[in-house]
Protein backbone atom coordinates (compact mmCIF):
# COMPACT_ATOMS: atom_id res chain seq x y z
CA UNK A 1 0.00 0.00 0.00
CA UNK A 2 1.41 3.43 -0.93
CA UNK A 3 1.98 6.04 1.69
CA UNK A 4 -0.50 8.91 1.86
CA UNK A 5 -0.24 11.99 -0.36
CA UNK A 6 1.00 14.15 2.50
CA UNK A 7 3.47 11.46 3.53
CA UNK A 8 4.80 11.20 -0.02
CA UNK A 9 5.31 14.95 -0.07
CA UNK A 10 7.32 14.83 3.16
CA UNK A 11 9.47 11.93 2.02
CA UNK A 12 10.31 13.55 -1.27
CA UNK A 13 11.31 16.81 0.44
CA UNK A 14 13.63 15.18 2.94
CA UNK A 15 17.09 16.06 1.58
CA UNK A 16 18.81 13.30 3.57
CA UNK A 17 16.68 10.59 1.95
CA UNK A 18 16.04 11.10 -1.74
CA UNK A 19 12.79 9.29 -2.44
CA UNK A 20 10.44 9.49 -5.37
CA UNK A 21 6.92 10.68 -4.58
CA UNK A 22 5.43 7.24 -5.26
CA UNK A 23 7.77 5.20 -3.07
CA UNK A 24 6.00 3.04 -0.52
CA UNK A 25 7.30 2.49 2.97
CA UNK A 26 8.32 -1.07 1.96
CA UNK A 27 10.33 0.29 -0.98
CA UNK A 28 12.01 2.85 1.23
CA UNK A 29 12.87 0.14 3.75
CA UNK A 30 14.36 -2.05 1.02
CA UNK A 31 16.41 0.86 -0.31
CA UNK A 32 17.63 1.84 3.16
CA UNK A 33 18.58 -1.72 4.11
CA UNK A 34 20.40 -2.16 0.79
CA UNK A 35 22.43 1.02 1.28
CA UNK A 36 23.59 -0.09 4.72
CA UNK A 37 24.35 -3.58 3.37
CA UNK A 38 26.57 -2.16 0.61
CA UNK A 39 28.35 0.18 3.02
CA UNK A 40 28.94 -2.71 5.42
CA UNK A 41 30.15 -5.15 2.75
CA UNK A 42 32.62 -2.69 1.22
CA UNK A 43 34.00 -1.38 4.51
CA UNK A 44 34.32 -4.82 6.05
CA UNK A 45 36.00 -6.24 2.94
CA UNK A 46 38.55 -3.40 2.90
CA UNK A 47 39.26 -3.75 6.62
CA UNK A 48 39.64 -7.53 6.38
CA UNK A 49 41.89 -7.27 3.33
CA UNK A 50 44.05 -4.67 5.03
CA UNK A 51 44.46 -6.74 8.17
CA UNK A 52 45.22 -9.98 6.31
CA UNK A 53 47.59 -8.61 3.66
CA UNK A 54 49.25 -5.62 5.25
CA UNK A 55 49.24 -6.68 8.90
CA UNK A 56 49.27 -10.51 8.79
CA UNK A 57 51.10 -10.81 12.13
CA UNK A 58 48.77 -8.44 13.98
CA UNK A 59 46.79 -10.25 16.69
CA UNK A 60 44.07 -7.63 16.94
CA UNK A 61 41.36 -6.92 14.38
CA UNK A 62 38.90 -4.11 13.77
CA UNK A 63 35.38 -4.56 12.45
CA UNK A 64 32.52 -2.25 11.44
CA UNK A 65 29.85 -4.97 11.66
CA UNK A 66 28.67 -4.23 15.20
CA UNK A 67 28.41 -0.51 14.52
CA UNK A 68 26.28 -1.00 11.40
CA UNK A 69 24.13 -3.69 13.02
CA UNK A 70 23.54 -1.45 16.05
CA UNK A 71 22.31 1.38 13.80
CA UNK A 72 20.10 -0.82 11.62
CA UNK A 73 18.68 -2.50 14.73
CA UNK A 74 17.37 0.90 15.84
CA UNK A 75 16.13 1.80 12.35
CA UNK A 76 14.44 -1.48 11.34
CA UNK A 77 14.72 -3.86 14.31
CA UNK A 78 14.91 -7.54 13.24
CA UNK A 79 15.93 -6.72 9.67
CA UNK A 80 19.37 -5.97 11.11
CA UNK A 81 19.87 -9.74 11.09
CA UNK A 82 20.54 -9.43 7.35
CA UNK A 83 23.51 -7.19 8.04
CA UNK A 84 24.75 -9.37 10.89
CA UNK A 85 24.93 -12.32 8.47
CA UNK A 86 26.44 -10.24 5.65
CA UNK A 87 29.17 -9.05 8.00
CA UNK A 88 30.05 -12.62 8.92
CA UNK A 89 30.01 -13.75 5.30
CA UNK A 90 32.31 -10.95 4.13
CA UNK A 91 34.86 -11.62 6.87
CA UNK A 92 34.92 -15.35 6.12
CA UNK A 93 35.08 -14.90 2.35
CA UNK A 94 37.93 -12.39 2.45
CA UNK A 95 39.95 -14.38 4.98
CA UNK A 96 39.31 -17.69 3.19
CA UNK A 97 37.66 -19.34 6.17
CA UNK A 98 36.37 -22.92 6.15
CA UNK A 99 32.86 -24.29 6.70
CA UNK A 100 32.43 -24.08 10.46
CA UNK A 101 33.85 -20.56 10.58
CA UNK A 102 30.94 -19.38 8.45
CA UNK A 103 28.53 -20.82 10.99
CA UNK A 104 30.40 -19.26 13.91
CA UNK A 105 30.49 -15.78 12.43
CA UNK A 106 27.15 -15.63 10.62
CA UNK A 107 25.01 -17.32 13.27
CA UNK A 108 27.04 -15.91 16.17
CA UNK A 109 26.56 -12.34 14.95
CA UNK A 110 22.80 -12.80 15.19
CA UNK A 111 22.98 -12.64 18.98
CA UNK A 112 23.56 -8.91 18.44
CA UNK A 113 19.84 -8.63 17.69
CA UNK A 114 19.23 -8.73 21.42
CA UNK A 115 20.21 -5.09 21.03
CA UNK A 116 16.59 -4.50 19.97
CA UNK A 117 15.51 -4.98 23.57
CA UNK A 118 18.44 -2.92 24.87
CA UNK A 119 17.50 -0.01 22.58
CA UNK A 120 13.92 -0.23 23.82
CA UNK A 121 15.07 -0.22 27.45
CA UNK A 122 17.52 2.65 26.97
CA UNK A 123 15.10 4.53 24.69
CA UNK A 124 16.25 5.80 21.31
CA UNK A 125 15.59 9.43 22.16
CA UNK A 126 17.97 9.26 25.12
CA UNK A 127 20.69 7.78 22.91
CA UNK A 128 20.29 10.61 20.43
CA UNK A 129 20.56 13.19 23.20
CA UNK A 130 23.33 11.43 25.10
CA UNK A 131 26.16 10.16 22.84
CA UNK A 132 27.65 8.20 25.74
CA UNK A 133 24.52 6.04 25.92
CA UNK A 134 24.72 5.47 22.17
CA UNK A 135 28.36 4.41 22.48
CA UNK A 136 27.56 2.04 25.35
CA UNK A 137 24.71 0.59 23.31
CA UNK A 138 27.08 -0.07 20.42
CA UNK A 139 29.57 -1.71 22.78
CA UNK A 140 26.79 -3.93 24.16
CA UNK A 141 25.83 -5.06 20.64
CA UNK A 142 29.48 -5.90 19.89
CA UNK A 143 29.76 -7.86 23.15
CA UNK A 144 26.62 -9.82 22.27
CA UNK A 145 27.99 -10.67 18.83
CA UNK A 146 31.30 -11.80 20.32
CA UNK A 147 29.42 -13.91 22.84
CA UNK A 148 27.39 -15.49 20.05
CA UNK A 149 30.56 -16.45 18.17
CA UNK A 150 32.23 -17.74 21.31
CA UNK A 151 29.17 -19.80 22.27
CA UNK A 152 28.88 -21.46 18.88
CA UNK A 153 32.61 -22.20 18.80
CA UNK A 154 32.29 -23.95 22.18
CA UNK A 155 29.36 -26.00 20.91
CA UNK A 156 31.47 -27.03 17.91
CA UNK A 157 34.24 -28.17 20.24
CA UNK A 158 36.84 -25.47 19.71
CA UNK A 159 37.55 -25.11 23.42
CA UNK A 160 37.47 -22.26 25.91
CA UNK A 161 40.76 -20.72 24.72
CA UNK A 162 39.49 -20.24 21.19
CA UNK A 163 36.17 -18.94 22.50
CA UNK A 164 37.86 -16.27 24.61
CA UNK A 165 39.96 -15.26 21.62
CA UNK A 166 36.86 -13.73 20.02
CA UNK A 167 36.81 -11.15 22.81
CA UNK A 168 40.55 -10.50 22.94
CA UNK A 169 41.41 -10.22 19.23
CA UNK A 170 38.36 -8.08 18.49
CA UNK A 171 38.82 -5.72 21.44
CA UNK A 172 39.85 -2.75 19.26
CA UNK A 173 36.44 -2.94 17.61
CA UNK A 174 34.95 -1.44 20.78
CA UNK A 175 36.67 1.84 19.97
CA UNK A 176 35.63 1.69 16.32
CA UNK A 177 32.03 0.80 17.19
CA UNK A 178 31.83 3.57 19.79
CA UNK A 179 33.07 6.07 17.19
CA UNK A 180 30.45 4.91 14.67
CA UNK A 181 27.64 5.28 17.23
CA UNK A 182 28.98 8.65 18.37
CA UNK A 183 28.77 9.97 14.81
CA UNK A 184 25.36 8.35 14.26
CA UNK A 185 23.91 9.93 17.40
CA UNK A 186 24.81 13.40 16.10
CA UNK A 187 23.04 12.96 12.75
CA UNK A 188 19.35 13.77 12.59
CA UNK A 189 17.30 10.65 11.90
CA UNK A 190 20.23 8.25 11.55
CA UNK A 191 19.88 6.56 14.94
CA UNK A 192 16.09 6.53 14.97
CA UNK A 193 13.26 4.14 14.17
CA UNK A 194 12.45 5.10 10.59
CA UNK A 195 8.68 4.89 10.88
CA UNK A 196 8.90 7.27 13.84
CA UNK A 197 11.30 9.47 11.87
CA UNK A 198 8.90 9.75 8.93
CA UNK A 199 6.05 10.69 11.26
CA UNK A 200 8.26 13.25 13.01
CA UNK A 201 9.23 14.88 9.72
CA UNK A 202 5.62 14.87 8.59
CA UNK A 203 4.43 16.54 11.80
CA UNK A 204 7.15 19.19 11.51
CA UNK A 205 6.23 19.93 7.90
CA UNK A 206 2.52 20.13 8.68
CA UNK A 207 3.20 22.49 11.58
CA UNK A 208 5.37 24.67 9.35
CA UNK A 209 2.67 24.68 6.65
CA UNK A 210 0.05 25.66 9.26
CA UNK A 211 2.17 28.55 10.50
CA UNK A 212 2.75 29.69 6.92
CA UNK A 213 -0.99 29.65 6.13
CA UNK A 214 -1.78 31.62 9.29
CA UNK A 215 0.73 34.28 8.32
Amino acid sequence: MLVSKSRRRILSRNGAILLRPHFSLAQYKTFDLAVFAVILAISEALISLASSRWFPDQLYTVSAVAGVVAIVTVRWKWFAGIHAVIGGLVICLVLGSMGQQYLIYCAGNLLGLVGIFLAKAIKEERMRKNPLLAMLYGAAVLFLMQTGRAGISLVLGYGIKNALAFYATDSLSYIFTALILLIASRQDGLLENQVHYIHRIQDAEEKKAGEYNES
